[in-house]
C-alpha cells in the first residue's frame, strides 16, 4: 500500500484536502495529515512515506524515509511546486504529474498473473452498452481495483458527467508511447472517480483517436497491466478502434449484447460469422451474449447506475460468469 502524507500548520485547510484525498485514491493509498513536525518525525522514525505534499511553511526534518516531497505554493508556475489555491482535484492531478517528472524510476511492476481485460462490445447501436459497462465497473469495483476505458469517437462521456476538459484517453497513450517509467503515476494523475471505480475521460479529438494503430493500443493495454495495480480494466469498445478483435482476443470475457428483433439478430449473426472466417473463432468461447431486461429508467447521473434495476442485472450476472463478485 502506498502512503501519501498532507502536512502543514495551518490545520483547517490542510484537513479538508486530507478528506478530498482520501476520497479520489484508490483502496491501495493510504492517506495522512500531520499538523506537527514532531509527529511527522516520529511516523518517519519506523515509517515509510510515499509521498509527501507539503504546506511552505512546515519543515520535515528527515527525509530519508520520504520517497518524494512537494510543496504547495503560494504563487503559481513555480518550478516544482504545486500551486494551493486550486481545486482538490487539479491539486491531486498536478501533484502525482509532479511526482511522476521527479521521480527517476517510479517502481510500479506490478503482476500480471492475476489481472483481467472484461471486454464489451456489441454491433447494435442503442443497446445500453456503456450503462452496462458503467455498471458493471462500478459493482465490481465495491471489492477490487478497477479502470474503465471508453474506446467510442463520440462518447459524449464530459457531457453527461458534468466533467468538462482536462486530459483524456489520448494523453494516457502518450505516455504509453513515450515508455514512460512512471506510468502507473501517469494513470493515477489523468484517473478521474465515478463513485469507487476509476476511469480514463474517452477522447475528444476524434481525428487522432482515428489514427491509432492496433499496436499503439495493445501497447496502451500492456502497460496498464504490467505496470498498474488494477485487478480489473473495463474495455468499452466500437468498432471505431483499430485492431477491434486483437483486443477482444486478450480479454478474459467478452460481453455481447443483443436483442431478439430481426435486426438485432442479423447483425450478431454477421459478427459472429466474421470472427470464425478471421480466425478469431476463439473470442466466440470467452463471449457472454447477454439481453439487458427491459428498464423502466436508465439515470442521467452514471453515480446512480448501481442503485438501478441494471445494476441488479450484472450482479445476477457476474454471480455466476465471475466466481461471487458482486454479492452484497
Amino acid at each position: 500500500m502506498k502512503t501519501l502524507a498532507i502536512c502543514g500548520l495551518e490545520k483547517e485547510y490542510v484537513t479538508r484536502l486530507a478528506e478530498a484525498f482520501r476520497r479520489m485514491c484508490g483502496k491501495d493509498t493510504e492517506v495522512l495529515l500531520f499538523t506537527d513536525s514532531e509527529a511527522i518525525s516520529e511516523y518517519l522514525e519506523s515509517k515509510k512515506i510515499d509521498i509527501c505534499l507539503s504546506l511552505e511553511d512546515f519543515k520535515v526534518q528527515d527525509l530519508s524515509n520520504v520517497g518524494t516531497l512537494i510543496y504547495l505554493s503560494e504563487e503559481e508556475n513555480v518550478p516544482g511546486k504545486v500551486f494551493r489555491y486550486m481545486s482538490c482535484d487539479r491539486i491531486y492531478g498536478d501533484a502525482l504529474a509532479l511526482c511522476a517528472e521527479k521521480s527517476g524510476n517510479s517502481g510500479h511492476i506490478f503482476n500480471s498473473g492475476e489481472k483481467e481485460l472484461i471486454g464489451i462490445y456489441t454491433p447494435i447501436k442503442r443497446s445500453f452498452q456503456t450503462s452496462f459497462a458503467l455498471t458493471l465497473g462500478q459493482v465490481l469495483s465495491r471489492t477490487k481495483k478497477v479502470l474503465y476505458l471508453n474506446f467510442e469517437s463520440f462518447s459524449g462521456f464530459d457531457n453527461m458527467s458534468g466533467k468538462l476538459g482536462g486530459s483524456d484517453l489520448m494523453d494516457l497513450l502518450y505516455f504509453s508511447e513515450c515508455d514512460d517509467a512512471n506510468f502507473a503515476y501517469r494513470v493515477d494523475s489523468l484517473k478521474e472517480r465515478l463513485g469507487e471505480l476509476d476511469y480514463i475521460s474517452p477522447t475528444k479529438a476524434f481525428v487522432k483517436f482515428s489514427l491509432v494503430t492496433a499496436e499503439q493500443w495493445e501497447k496502451l493495454l500492456n502497460s496498464i497491466i504490467e505496470k498498474t495495480d488494477y485487478e480489473t480494466v473495463i474495455l468499452d469498445l466500437s468498432e471505431n478502434v483499430s485492431g477491434l478483435l486483437d483486443i477482444l482476443k486478450k480479454c478474459s470475457v467478452v460481453y455481447t449484447i443483443t436483442d431478439s428483433d430481426k435486426v438485432a439478430t442479423a447483425k450478431i449473426g454477421q459478427y459472429e460469422s466474421i470472427l470464425r472466417e478471421s480466425g478469431y473463432q476463439d473470442i466466440l468461447s470467452r463471449t457472454e451474449t447477454i439481453k439487458i431486461p427491459v428498464l423502466r429508467e436508465i439515470p442521467h447521473n452514471y453515480e446512480l447506475l448501481p442503485h438501478t434495476e441494471l445494476a441488479d442485472f450484472v450482479k445476477k450476472l457476474i454471480r455466476y460468469d465471475l466466481g461471487g463478485e458482486g454479492n452484497e
